[in-house]
């Protein structure tokens, strides 16, 4: 898993961890929808008629409704000790896009308590 690790420059330390868990919890409950591959439907026969192809491919366009899953974002994150102060832990390899936005989040959160940060990503 992918890892956002956070350190924290200045005072207010404990104030600013708080407000990067308030981040943390907002973002636990951003989901992106993935599309589950188990979930694509083949036919158990031949078709021999076209009414029954004709069903076979309506079957498929509502299977494929439900074939997309609901997937957090973020799964977990926490306070550290040593190097960093905080991290989030991605559901998966994070784009440059969610890390843009996980960085306005934080920039949102910590505005005006005269910290500053660095956020790694590996």
């Amino acid at each position: 898993m992918a890892r956002s690790y956070v350190k924290v420059y200045g005072p207010p330390v404990l104030k600013a961890i708080k407000a990067l868990e308030a981040v943390a919890v907002e973002m636990s409950k951003s989901t992106s929808v993935k599309f589950s591959h188990t979930c694509i439907p083949y036919p158990t026969r031949m078709q021999s008629d076209r009414n029954d192809w004709d069903s076979y491919l309506n079957n498929m366009k509502q299977n494929y409704v439900d074939c997309y899953e609901p997937v957090k974002i973020i799964s977990d994150s926490q306070q550290m000790l040593g190097e960093y102060d905080f991290f989030y832990e991605w559901t998966e390899e994070p784009t440059m896009d969610k890390i843009e936005g996980l960085l306005g989040k934080i920039d949102e959160a910590l505005d005006g308590m005269g910290c500053s940060y660095t956020m790694t990503t590996k």
